[in-house]
């Protein structure tokens, strides 16, 4: 296959929107980015410089300076605590323009140097890539998606994982810019009740049948892990 694939994955924390996006990117081999953890990054630095997240705007240079690769796999940045806060600074709209470039200059150079992208977050399909090839929505209850969470994080309660959830969730949905919500064109995915392999081959069966033949699994050439 000669096309460069460029494929979006968009839906609420902790759907399995991460884990799906990773196995889809190894099997096609194509460059893989979390556009969420780019926000969780500059999150954690607002945290780390205790700068008041509803107040960025004199830093924002300082907050985006040096993002590099090995800096979005950093285990802090998928803490509950990371990320209520980039749920709050992602509302930033002078913030959202600064990491765009970031994030547009990912696909063109996955699709230059690579088999393309897959790009897991909440905005890809609608801001981000609205070209994307393939456009998903991964999604599951709230309740799912906290036990799910609990299980994963042995020092925070359900019932508090649910409440950031919630809140995260309404933070998402309706801030002004960029807000969470279904592509033109895109996929839903309930992947509630299914298992990781399950909710795989749902997105590759769309792939392939979409693209009217059988696409063939290519070894990972790049990736940028974290769910």
């Amino acid at each position: 296959m000669n096309k460069k694939l460029v494929i979006a994955i968009d839906g609420p924390s902790a759907s399995g929107k991460g884990t799906l996006a990773k196995k889809v990117a190894r099997h096609f081999g194509l460059a893989f980015l979390n556009t969420g953890a780019i926000y969780r990054l500059v999150a954690l630095r607002v945290i780390e410089k205790k700068f008041d997240p509803q107040n960025i705007d004199s830093e924002i240079s300082v907050l985006c300076a040096n993002i590099r690769e090995e800096d979005l796999e950093n285990e802090k940045l998928f803490g509950e605590d990371v990320g209520s806060v980039a749920s709050v600074i992602a509302k930033n709209q002078n913030l959202r323009k600064a990491l765009f470039d970031f994030q547009r200059d990912f696909v063109e150079k996955g699709k230059r140097e690579k088999n393309g992208c897959v790009l897991d977050g909440r905005d890809t399909a609608t801001v981000i890539a609205p070209e994307a090839d393939f456009k998903f929505f991964v999604t599951a209850d709230v309740e799912i998606r906290a036990k799910r969470r609990a299980a994963q994080l042995a020092n925070v309660s359900y019932a508090e994982i649910l409440a950031h959830l919630k809140q995260r969730d309404e933070n998402d949905i309706n801030r002004k810019d960029a807000p969470l919500k279904v592509a033109d064109g895109a996929h839903i995915i309930d992947n509630g009740n299914l298992s990781i392999e399950e909710g795989f081959q749902k997105i590759l069966k769309i792939i392939n049948s979409s693209a009217g033949r059988d696409l063939q699994s290519r070894p990972i050439v790049h990736a940028i892990n974290k769910a």
